[in-house]
């Protein structure tokens, strides 16, 4: 489990619509969230291998939309993968938040709406007002 993800989730949980979106396999993603106790503060959870579609096609995140009752603008997708998850959010519209818990640095190419190193600089982001759902 990532540092902090629980209590962050704790803070946004009731107050923000949760998804996930992985790129994996439905039955080992649902333990590793069982496990830790944090599979219950999502709303939504598409998985690649049960969805026939990976990021970062945006298949995937238009049926997370779909399925939150969102459109892209109303959405913030935080990920750690600069292929997968920042790649399938910008072509769907969808404002992106790195997760650079590695510090990588960025190239040109690479601009994301914020960029976070700890899962509790959400709050930040949460309570700036701006936003509906993460």
């Amino acid at each position: 489990m990532e540092p902090h993800a629980d209590l962050i989730l704790e803070h946004l949980h009731g107050d923000f619509a949760l998804g996930v979106i992985s790129n994996g396999i439905g039955e080992a993603q649902r333990k590793r969230l069982a496990a830790g106790g944090l599979f219950h503060y999502f709303d939504s959870f598409i998985i690649s291998d049960e969805v026939k579609c990976w990021k970062p096609d945006s298949q995937i995140f238009e049926l997370a939309l779909q399925e939150l009752a969102l459109s892209p603008d109303e959405v913030l997708y935080i990920g750690d993968s600069l292929t997968d998850d920042y790649e399938g959010a910008v072509r769907s519209g969808i404002d992106f938040c790195y997760y650079n818990r590695r510090d990588t640095p960025l190239n040109d190419h690479h601009r994301p709406a914020y960029m976070i190193r700890d899962l509790l600089e959400i709050k930040d982001l949460a309570n700036d007002g701006t936003r509906r759902t993460t």
